[in-house]
């Protein structure tokens, strides 16, 4: 099997870092994860991986909007550039909507690539992912 991205999970539910990790191995993805939002800034420097997964509810510290923010403000070009997936549960606790219209594409509000509801499909997931980074 071919080499595939590395992707950096972002989420403080270790169920979800696990499973998830699962099936991105079981596609061939090399998997870092992170189990807080400061983990995952440190992890986004030190791996500097294709696509981020980060959910957006994340209690303590900095939450997914604002890491999201700040990694695209940051100094370093390339990391202020990398792909973003939301995939989260926000949507089940509140009526705002975060994406453009009916898609799950993101606008303005989130500059990400895409904003998944969880629990995930594995195989909506991977296509996403596939269509991100060009590999499908």
């Amino acid at each position: 099997m071919e080499k595939k991205a590395k992707i950096l999970l972002i989420d403080d539910d270790p169920d979800f870092l696990d499973t998830t990790k699962l099936v991105l191995l079981d596609r061939g993805y090399e998997v870092v994860t992170a189990a807080s939002p400061d983990e995952g800034a440190k992890a986004l420097e030190e791996n500097r991986p294709d696509l981020v997964i980060l959910d957006i509810m994340m209690p303590g510290g900095i939450e997914g909007f604002q890491w999201v923010s700040k990694v695209r403000h940051h100094r370093d070009e390339s990391l202020r550039n990398v792909p973003m997936i939301v995939a989260s549960s926000i949507h089940q606790t509140t009526s705002m909507r975060f994406g453009r219209g009916d898609s799950d594409e993101s606008g303005d509000y989130l500059p990400v690539q895409a904003f998944l509801e969880k629990p995930l499909d594995p195989d909506q997931l991977a296509a996403k992912i596939e269509a991100i980074l060009g590999n499908g």
